[in-house]
């Protein structure tokens, strides 16, 4: 299809649309491309996408990939594959990496361009016992860690001072002699060298460097846009940029390396008036009252290069090309990473069209792991904020291969509830055959055996993206993000108490805030500034806050703090915790404590201290102005008294998202706990007709049931597990309406109610009427006793059923001869092993270790019976070429298209089975140490499997089982659809009610 515009602007919400959804607003998979893709294939793969209501995909190079990453032929692929797009209905957008991270085209721009490598800065700071004369060199790590490396600084300071504050250092940067050696001739006493060590790593681009970019735009998307033509910009709608960074070194880890580039003093320079070199020991160690601000001046300057040289990059080339630039950053949880490895995310996510963030593994935001949370905030806090009304979430990676589609709700209506209202999922294989199928799985593609039902997932997630994309989000208050604060306090070599406490306060006050039902925002310091106040409000674009929340600060930009007492003067609202800003940022003059405290009635001196000493209080309010609407707190409790909530919520699991759109009040409610809620009280500060909108299906009904107390709408709703539900609210409510009943109310007209109950006592309503309310009942009816229909149930299965083999023995082939295929063959003396890479398994090292190698491998497994239609899957024979044996017989041929994946082949083996042991052998021939029989050996057909003492044998179908698992019931490996049958009799008297099924899934 054409791209459709409604993708990045939504479109209007009516009772129609909810129903028949517009596809435009569907998911965006991820397409990994990871095989030989075969024309055919490709297209058969996009059809598939198609008959799920997918409306696009992103082509994904992934590890596997069989053509050359940007080559001709892979062009090629790509320009076969949008105009066959073209002609199925779907849109085929671009990731533009192979693998991740973004910016290297699969390290082409460093092959080509060798001087764009990345540069980081690291500090050897070795301690001296003076006098002591040392000569270092920084060309190797034979006594300290130099490696090979270009010096740029060297200081010498006493021990002491690089504890406490250095106040005079020695500038040995003259020293340096011989290109890179260090001479000192340190006086007595102990000393700390510090040795400034410029340093590179070959696998990533120095993203501060403008050419960096110019260079993958030119190997990536000059090249795409060539290949598809005049496809571009519709077909092919945009570009995915995935985790790029300014710092790739050691990012998991606390360590003396910052980011650097190849002219970062004149960088620097450029940016803020002086020399940054005399500066460095700032950036590791306190250096006296100018340590904030240097620290604050570095890392801002860095964020500032890397944001224009590539995210504005991408961005202008985008905008000049008619496509859409999205994706997102590395590391989005965890604030003091956004220091180290990107720099203010708000300052790059606003060079997005479409602003995106990430989040994988099968678990959520959680008390525990709040930061879990922050990622989202601050993707859909930024889409708030700048304009976009779609926010994308990569999702799913490493949710594993058990993932289910409840799993995959889940995690989705919990992104979607924080904002997210586009699923990008990661990612559907091209083929899962050998290694693939353990590249960050599972693959949500036709492999799974849900994939035939997959319409219902995508229907569910194109209803709330359309439901939640446009409009205005309602949320009250606007939380600071301290990101100048954590420069200010930041040193790379280990963290800090104070960056400790801004941290966790602002993961813990994201969730804490959440779980108390009070939507918020985050707020970065230059959007603060320029926002609109006045009013006891804060308004940015159409977002509008009446409280200002403020998680521990030592440092903010004078400006956001003459925002916040405007703010305040025009009644709005401020709650601090636990630190106040010392100094203001970005000006010369002083008095930000004096400011500070006139403003909070509290010294920010004192408090920093009192904290630094331990001596803070636990919690406590330390200040409340009432008259001026600022409070300050200390510890884990919030002042829940500031503003009527817009919602409140009777559990902390179910968290809440409101929207106005199209003149509707939308709630979407979400239980983000997987185990059932039952019946949750909810009221709204809005009172409005209640409906309930069905995302499942797109019904919509009236909620029958529900009362006004004092303005606000209370009503209840029930949350099974991963249960989620959408209220929208429609004109003035009306009377008689039902307030309470006892009754599972399905029906009320005005005068008569119809409902279900399972209660044996009188069941009853409290109608609301122009007049009062009005209190009616009835004698409920006495429920029949269950039906219990049996234990066994005839079973047919849809699917092949399998056989797993993992044992084998295994020897390197001495030569041309094939007896070992034979059954009566001795295969006592070869080596045990499973499935994996095949030299790992080696009892020791070869004496010649050379490629390549020719291996065999036997098994065996027993058939009590030849079953029909058998086949082995050649699944993970990985190496240059192999020859399989059944029974001392030649299984000849390369089999064909299994029914499970692109390349896994399947061979017809049913000739050469028989009754008892049967024997397969493998001849193959491996060219590296991890080629080998990497997978479980598949046997399919139709048959069951029996496992006695511990060894299983092929048997006749099984078509009767008990309730209970079917894995011990002749269907251990099987993975598919199975069908239970079962013929009962039901008395008349049970048709004259309802009759529901009761059915225990475990």
């Amino acid at each position: 299809m054409a791209f459709s515009k409604s993708l990045l602007s939504g479109e209007p919400l009516t009772r129609e649309s909810f129903r028949h959804p517009p596809t435009a607003m569907g998911i965006l998979p991820f397409w990994f491309w990871n095989g030989e893709l075969e024309e055919q294939e490709l297209e058969w793969q996009l059809r598939e996408y198609r008959s799920k209501g997918i409306p696009g995909v992103f082509i994904h190079g992934r590890f596997g990939l069989k053509v050359p990453y940007v080559s001709d032929e892979w062009f090629r692929k790509v320009a076969f594959a949008v105009r066959k797009a073209k002609e199925i209905g779907i849109d085929t957008w671009v990731y533009d990496e192979m693998n991740w991270p973004s910016g290297t085209a699969e390290r082409n721009v460093l092959k080509k361009y060798p001087h764009l490598a990345q540069r980081y800065l690291e500090l050897v700071a070795l301690k001296i016992d003076g006098p002591l004369f040392t000569f270092l060199e920084a060309t190797d790590s034979r006594y300290v860690n130099t490696g090979d490396s270009h010096p740029v600084a060297a200081f010498g300071c006493t021990e002491e001072e690089y504890q406490n504050g250095i106040k005079n250092p020695i500038d040995l940067t003259q020293n340096l002699s011989f290109e890179k050696v260090l001479p000192w001739e340190a006086p007595p006493g102990k000393w700390r060298l510090l040795y400034f060590l410029e340093k590179e790593v070959p696998y990533y681009i120095d993203a501060l460097n403008p050419e960096s970019t110019r260079r993958f735009l030119e190997i990536t998307h000059e090249q795409y846009k060539r290949a598809v033509g005049t496809e571009f910009g519709s077909v092919v709608p945009g570009f995915f940029t995935d985790e790029p960074a300014m710092h790739y070194y050691q990012v998991g880890v606390d360590n003396y390396a910052i980011p650097w580039s190849k002219q970062m003093f004149k960088i620097f320079r450029k940016r803020r008036g002086y020399d940054l070199r005399p500066h460095l020991p700032a950036l590791y160690a306190p250096m006296g009252p100018e340590t904030a601000r240097i620290r604050y001046d570095f890392w801002r300057t860095l964020s500032e290069q890397y944001s224009e040289t590539y995210y504005r990059q991408i961005r202008d080339w985008c905008d000049e090309n008619g496509v859409i630039f999205t994706g997102h950053l590395l590391f989005e949880e965890w604030i003091r990473l956004h220091a180290r490895c990107e720099g203010n995310l708000f300052h790059h996510l606003r060079h997005m069209h479409l602003i995106g963030v990430d989040h994988l593994y099968p678990k959520i935001g959680t008390e525990k792991e709040p930061d879990q949370h922050v990622a989202m905030k601050i993707g859909s806090s930024a889409a708030h904020h700048f304009g976009s009304t779609r926010v994308l979430c990569e999702s799913m990676g490493g949710t594993y291969w058990d993932c289910t589609m409840e799993r995959m709700k889940w995690i989705a209506d919990w992104e979607y509830v924080l904002g997210v209202n586009l699923f990008n999922n990661h990612g559907y294989h091209y083929s899962i055959e050998g290694e693939r199928k353990r590249d960050w799985p599972p693959s949500q593609f036709y492999h799974h055996p849900w994939w035939k039902h997959y319409e219902a997932f995508t229907g569910y997630m194109t209803r709330i993206s359309h439901l939640l994309s446009g409009g205005r989000h309602v949320a009250r208050i606007l939380m600071l993000y301290p990101l100048s604060s954590i420069w200010t306090n930041y040193v790379p070599q280990h963290r800090t108490p104070v960056g400790n406490l801004i941290e966790s306060e602002f993961n813990y006050l994201t969730d804490a805030l959440l779980r108390l039902h009070y939507d918020f925002d985050y707020v970065d310091e230059e959007t603060l500034s320029s926002a609109r106040v006045g009013n006891g409000k804060i308004n940015i674009r159409d977002e509008e806050y009446s409280i200002l929340l403020l998680p521990p600060v030592t440092h903010i930009k004078k400006t956001s703090f003459e925002a916040m007492r405007k703010f305040v003067r025009s009644g709005g609202t401020i709650i601090a915790d636990a630190l106040l800003p010392v100094e203001f940022l970005e000006t010369g003059a002083p008095g930000a404590a004096a400011d500070v405290r006139r403003l909070f009635g509290v010294s920010p001196v004192t408090l920093l201290e009192e904290f630094e000493d331990g001596t803070s209080p636990k919690l406590k309010v330390l200040h409340r102005n009432t008259r001026g609407g600022v409070h300050l707190f200390h510890g884990k409790g919030l002042l829940n008294a500031c503003c009527p909530p817009d919602v409140t919520v009777a559990d902390e699991d179910v968290f809440y998202l409101h929207r106005i759109k199209d003149g509707q009040d939308v709630y979407f409610f979400v239980n983000t706990n997987r185990g059932g809620k039952g019946t949750v009280d909810i009221s709204f500060q809005r009172a409005g007709i209640p409906e309930l909108w069905d995302p499942a299906s797109g019904e919509t009904s009236p909620i029958q049931v529900f009362r006004v107390k004092n303005g606000r709408l209370h009503l209840a709703l029930d949350f099974a597990g991963v249960q989620s539900h959408v209220v929208v609210l429609n004109g003035p409510i009306k009377r008689p309406h039902i307030a309470e009943s006892t009754l599972r109310v399905e029906h009320f007209d005005g005068r008569r109610i119809v409902g279900t109950s399972a209660s044996r006592k009188r069941v009853s309503a409290t109608v609301s009427t122009n007049a009062g309310l009005r209190r009616v009942g009835v004698n409920a009816k006495r429920p029949l006793p269950p039906l219990r229909p049996g234990r066994e149930f005839s079973f047919a299965i849809e699917d092949d059923n399998v056989l797993a083999i993992g044992n084998w023995k295994m020897k390197m082939d001495e030569g041309p001869d094939v007896r070992c295929t034979q059954n009566d063959f001795d295969d006592s003396g070869w080596l045990d092993v499973t499935n994996g890479a095949w030299e790992t398994q080696l009892p020791q090292e070869r004496d010649d270790p050379v490629y390549p190698v020719a291996i065999w491998y036997r098994t065996s497994f027993d058939a009590k019976t030849v079953p029909r239609n058998t086949r082995v899957l050649i699944d993970g024979f990985s190496g240059r070429e192999y020859r399989l044996f059944v029974n001392g017989e030649p299984a000849e041929g390369g089999g064909k298209r299994s029914k499970l994946d692109a390349e896994i082949r399947e061979i017809d083996i049913q000739p050469l089975v028989r009754t008892g042991r049967n024997v397969i052998a493998v001849r193959l021939v491996a060219a590296r140490r991890t080629d080998g029989i990497l997978d479980l050996l598949k046997i399919v057909g139709d048959f069951s499997v029996e496992e006695v003492r511990g060894r299983r044998s092929i048997i006749e179908r099984v078509r009767r089982i008990k309730a209970g698992g079917w894995t011990a019931q002749g269907y251990p490996f099987y993975s598919g659809t199975g069908i239970y049958r079962m013929d009962f009799k039901v008395p008349e008297k049970y048709l004259e009610g309802r009759v529901s099924l009761e059915v225990d899934c475990g």
